[in-house]
């Protein structure tokens, strides 16, 4: 049991670890490299939310909150 070191008031229960039900050796699968390809090629297109704050900020008139550095800008593709 956890107890708050003040009031001495139990928090939360705690439990053991079992580490050999932990070390089974059951993982979940892999996915090929084919799928994983698909889900990270880029649209061209910029996400929504971002698309928004972009509007935001180019409406305020305000620089954006992030501006990167040189060596940032020379690492984009």
């Amino acid at each position: 049991m956890l107890l708050d070191p003040h009031t001495r008031a139990p928090l939360c229960p705690l439990y053991p670890l079992d580490k050999l039900a932990n070390a089974d050796g059951k993982r979940r699968r892999r996915e090929s490299a084919d799928e994983t390809a698909a889900l990270t090629q880029p649209s061209g297109e910029l996400p929504p939310l971002l698309r928004k704050l972009q509007a935001d900020f180019a409406a305020t008139g305000l620089p954006p909150a992030y501006l990167p550095t040189q060596d940032e800008q020379e690492n984009l593709p």
